[in-house]
């Protein structure tokens, strides 16, 4: 997608210069002596005059529609770079959370859960032990997480997770459903690790 991007701003770029080169020219008429009334010098006014014509409506409009073609082909790309860094900078703030969670529990010697606001990791998260908050992360509507039902994402005094298995949560945008889905896979032992699933199976194990 990156490449794509850079090839149509490579395009862009080649487009104004070539019209920047092939634009007419603009030139200053000579300054003619206030006396010049003969044809000769009445030429060369008229000619002079005529260098100073600039962009016609004609060529203004297919300038106009030349940009706005490349412009269309190029919004789609920009869109999708856009939603992709979204996920993963949201699989990477909580991958970062998981880890700062982990540590906490060990440290403390006590259990530590990650929460979702409204019962959604979107719209943000707290790091809570006991009663206390000792992290919070700001979500994002752009993207869309999946976790499994019913069961807390929460660190124990060794750093394991509380629930038996692996946690799986699952990120993808909410706006392109061609960015390849992210996941933040969490062993036993506690231990988080990122998956991309590269080849659009839905399933981030095998890439």
């Amino acid at each position: 997608m990156t490449a794509e991007l850079l090839g149509w701003t490579s395009t862009m770029y080649a487009f104004a210069r070539a019209f920047v080169a092939t634009a007419p020219q603009r030139s200053r008429p000579r300054s003619l002596p206030y006396h010049a009334t003969d044809a000769n010098a009445c030429t060369q006014l008229r000619t002079a005059l005529q260098r100073e014509r600039g962009f016609t409506i004609t060529e203004l409009m297919v300038s106009i529609g030349i940009v706005a073609i490349l412009s269309s082909i190029g919004a789609p790309l920009m869109t999708g770079m856009i939603a992709s860094q979204q996920v993963k900078t949201a699989t990477f703030d909580f991958y970062s959370a998981l880890s700062f969670a982990r540590s906490e529990a060990i440290k403390r010697n006590a259990i530590v859960t990650i929460l979702p606001r409204s019962g959604n990791f979107a719209n943000g998260y707290d790091l809570r032990t006991g009663g206390d908050t000792v992290r919070s992360e700001v979500g994002s509507v752009a993207v869309a997480f999946t976790v499994p039902s019913g069961v807390a994402l929460a660190f124990d005094g060794y750093g394991r997770l509380t629930s038996p298995g692996q946690y799986q949560v699952e990120l993808t945008s909410a706006r392109d459903s061609t960015v390849p889905k992210r996941c933040l896979v969490i062993s036993p032992t506690g231990r988080p690790s990122i998956r991309v699933d590269t080849n659009h199976d839905g399933n981030c194990v095998n890439g």
